[in-house]
């Protein structure tokens, strides 16, 4: 499956709810150290509050896209855009 930007809320992408499910859909530890180019226990530590790198957010999704599955941003710390009420 090709990453498609905006395909993060994708319906047909398994969504993944935990900081240690994104890392182990994507490698485990070392894997998503070396995607991130930082240090294992900086990866550990992140699974340890839950709250992965936001400069992790656009490398990880893109990875978990090609494997069909999906996270919400929540997880790297990011609010979601507010909704829009229609009128």
């Amino acid at each position: 499956m090709k990453y498609v930007p905006g395909g993060m809320n994708d319906s047909r992408f398994k969504k993944l709810s935990s900081a240690r499910e994104v890392v182990d859909a994507v490698g485990g530890t070392f894997r998503a150290a070396a995607l991130a180019g930082c240090k294992p226990p900086a990866i550990s530590n992140a699974i340890a509050r839950g709250c992965l790198p936001s400069t992790t957010f656009l490398i990880f999704g893109a990875e978990l896209a090609e494997r069909g599955l999906t996270a919400p941003p929540e997880l790297w710390g990011i609010r979601p855009a507010p909704r829009r009420k229609r009128h």
